[in-house]
């Protein structure tokens, strides 16, 4: 099985110029990314102010996004269920 590269995430970004490349992929469900995780964001060194702008840096917002893996629970979906669980 053939490796492929990942993009690399730019250095830098404006909420409203989300790259289309970067998770959420959109300004719109950014927004709500970095209202809901500002906290961790700045901690992560993933979030700047520049003036009056909010500033997502790269490599912060790819460290950020890569703990995430941690918070994710082990799937139980009806294909991996046992017969007698999946009812």
């Amino acid at each position: 099985m053939a490796k492929t590269a990942a993009e690399r995430v730019p250095h830098s970004w404006g909420i409203e110029d989300w790259p289309a490349s970067v998770y959420p992929n959109k300004p719109s469900r950014a927004r709500y990314i970095v209202r809901s995780h500002r906290d961790e964001l700045v901690a992560a060194g993933a979030l700047t102010r520049v003036g009056r702008d909010l500033v997502v840096m790269g490599a912060g917002y790819s460290a950020w996004l890569a703990k995430q893996a941690g918070r994710v629970a082990r799937f139980d979906i009806a294909p991996n269920a046992t017969r007698g669980e999946a009812a």
